[in-house]
């Protein structure tokens, strides 16, 4: 039997497909021949006795994904249109026990990890703004985001289904510190005093002010996180900031306040310039209204959610240009890990904080939740 593959890299607008055998989702490029790739389609030649079902993981090209599902012999050269489809979460119940195979020890050490630290970090980022009157969500290209704070099994389904354990790994690596961003930023709302969210302007008229105040995730986009309502006032928060698109698309942009507006200077190598959280003293439904305000910025955050080997050269290179361009009141660094001396002494020079071990249930938690109260004096 034949059948076609599509892929376009990432999951979005691509189609990944797996024979089971046993318990196990194992890629047709493992069991099958390749007969021609022509682009981004690869035609392989099948035994159709080596397997129960095949699993066809296809992504729009926004990044929604649904399962087809396959027996051997419901084919008609590559066509499988006739095989039944779901989207991910209700081909859970065709999925039940089923897992991928995997072969390298530092994918499977991840998974670990991500399941037994980053699930809670997501619980409680969402119960904590459900508790304040919010809800968490994800908007733009955070679709593999939105399905781990969601459900971590869909998650798993959609992550994992690229089939080399590199673009696995780097996936895996980037859920977590989108996850560690949003967990600091519930920490930092804790240690602000927030009791409240306030409402941005579009949020307080009908049909809005009947639904839950949304905390806002969007990588680049201009719309605040979170609008913290404490006993010191109002503070805004925003994750994975941006000032200004042209900002991520320039190389090496520098960032510069005339007659309140923006503007880049563009310089050599392309550098993505988005500091992680941003917090500002005051009320702000987005980039634009701050801009116009005036105001600097109070604090900000680089979060690092993986051992120092993975971010050695951020410190260089987004880490110091981000304080030498915004100027902010404190500019910190917190890590889940450990820092080295050196890299601690870099940022002492160049005035940043830094915070190290915070994580669940560690001291670095109470020396956060210290050092960011002292932005509220």
């Amino acid at each position: 039997m034949l059948i076609r593959e599509r892929r376009r890299g990432g999951t979005h607008g691509s189609e990944y497909i797996y024979a089971l055998i046993g318990n196990e989702l194992i890629h047709i490029s493992e069991i099958g021949k390749l007969i021609r790739q022509e682009d981004d389609e690869y035609i392989y030649e099948l035994p159709s006795n080596a397997f129960t079902w095949l699993y066809i993981f296809s992504f729009s090209r926004s990044g929604y994904g649904s399962v087809i599902r396959c027996p051997p012999g419901n084919y008609v050269g590559i066509d499988h249109t006739k095989c039944p489809i779901k989207n991910v979460e209700e081909a859970l119940d065709w999925l039940g026990d089923v897992n991928f195979k995997i072969k390298s020890p530092e994918l499977r050490n991840l998974l670990n990890e991500l399941i037994s630290e980053y699930v809670t970090m997501a619980s409680e980022a969402k119960d904590y703004w459900s508790s304040l009157g919010g809800k968490l969500r994800f908007m733009g290209h955070a679709s593999r985001l939105s399905n781990f704070f969601n459900n971590p099994r869909i998650y798993y389904f959609t992550e994992l289904s690229i089939p080399n354990d590199s673009g696995r790994i780097q996936g895996i690596r980037t859920t977590m510190s989108l996850v560690y961003e949003n967990w600091v930023a519930v920490k930092i709302s804790e240690a602000l005093g927030a009791r409240r969210l306030i409402r941005r302007s579009w949020e307080a008229k009908q049909p809005f002010t009947n639904e839950l105040v949304t905390v806002w995730f969007e990588q680049g986009g201009g719309t605040s996180y979170a609008i913290l309502g404490t006993p010191h006032g109002a503070f805004t928060i925003w994750l994975e900031f941006q000032v200004d698109p042209a900002i991520h698309v320039f190389p090496s942009p520098e960032y510069a306040r005339e007659s309140n507006q923006i503007r880049t200077l563009a310089g050599h190598g392309r550098k993505a310039v988005r500091p992680d959280i941003v917090i500002v003293r005051g009320r702000f439904d987005d980039v634009n209204d701050f801009i116009k305000s005036g105001k600097e910025i109070d604090a900000l955050i680089e979060c690092k959610a993986l051992t120092y080997e993975n971010w050695r050269d951020d410190i260089d290179e987004q880490v110091i240009p981000y304080v030498k361009q915004f100027k902010p009141g404190k500019a910190m660094l917190v890590a889940r890990h450990k820092i080295p001396s050196e890299a601690k002494t870099k940022m002492f020079n160049n005035g940043i904080d830094y915070i190290e071990d915070v994580e669940l249930n560690e001291a670095g938690i109470s020396k956060l939740m210290k050092t960011m109260k002292d932005i509220t004096t």
